[in-house]
């Protein structure tokens, strides 16, 4: 039993040390060709690299809609650009936080009293969507 434990624990620390020796030749050959890959896809399975290279991960706004599949439901239109905007706050409060999702922007306001203001603006055209206003109950 002493002997197969033994066995074991040699094998795998000659398991560790190729290991390292890959990785450390790997790294020197990378450091020379940035092209370096030890596996190359395109001639093992040039459809699946072809297949990489027309992935495309949009940042904002719709994917195109190709022949084979639609658009998914949560596609979202691109964003258009709408030039400079001067926006109005309101006389005293100060902007202390900004929230962005791929539609909107949220702005909340605060004046000197601690009223709470929250502003929505459309990221798309810049239009001012609408306003909260937060005062205590009376």
């Amino acid at each position: 039993m002493r002997t197969l434990l033994v066995s074991a624990v040699v094998g795998m620390g000659i398991l560790i040390i190729l290991g390292m020796v890959a990785l450390v030749y790997g790294l020197i050959q990378k450091a020379d060709n940035p092209d370096f890959k030890f596996f190359d896809l395109a001639t093992e399975a040039p459809e699946l690299e072809q297949a990489l290279k027309e992935v495309e991960v949009p940042l904002l706004g719709k994917k195109k809609a190709s022949e084979d599949s639609p658009a998914p439901a949560t596609a979202l239109a691109p964003a258009k650009a709408f030039g400079d905007i001067r926006l109005e706050i309101p006389k005293g409060y100060l902007i202390v936080e900004t929230e962005m999702d791929s539609q909107r922007l949220v702005l909340r306001l605060v004046n000197e009293a601690g009223t709470n203001r929250l502003m929505i603006l459309d990221i798309n055209s810049g239009a001012k969507l609408g306003g909260l206003t937060f005062a205590p109950a009376e």
